[in-house]
């Protein structure tokens, strides 16, 4: 595995350093192999224990990997989803607003039937280039 160090610092407005945090994560499976001489040294049966237990921590590694792969496998498949029920729905509605402005119209309310109709049109076009210019 790897050994990864972090540096944080917080500096005010002029520069001048305020706090600074170092974190360092060694995420080696097994000790080193001097380690690991002097280990067998005290007990044979410890090397055999500790290849035992890495093994079910890669395991145990390698698990966690495939869940939160799952997990965004998931949430993609909800985002489209979601993303398909709205634009549908956004048609649906336009649909019905453009046919009761229509109805309006049939009925001798020419002028609320246009300013419906109008008015369902523009706000459909500014939803989606507010939509379109969020990505």
């Amino acid at each position: 595995m790897t050994k990864r160090a972090e540096q944080n610092k917080v500096c005010d407005k002029d520069g001048h350093t305020l706090e600074r945090n170092t974190y360092t994560e060694d995420n080696n499976l097994l000790p080193s192999a001097d380690e690991l001489s002097r280990l067998n040294q005290v007990d044979p049966s410890l090397i055999t224990w500790i290849k035992d237990r890495t093994t079910e921590e890669q395991n145990a590694r390698i698990r966690f990997n495939d869940s939160r792969i799952d997990l965004a496998k998931k949430e993609y498949k909800y985002v489209h989803t979601y993303n398909f029920v709205a634009l549908f729905m956004a048609f649906i509605i336009v649909v019905l607003f453009l046919g009761f402005a229509g109805y309006l119209i049939l009925n001798n309310k020419e002028t609320i039937g246009t300013i419906f109709a109008g008015s369902t049109l523009v706000l459909i076009v500014s939803y989606f280039l507010k939509t379109k210019s969020k990505k």
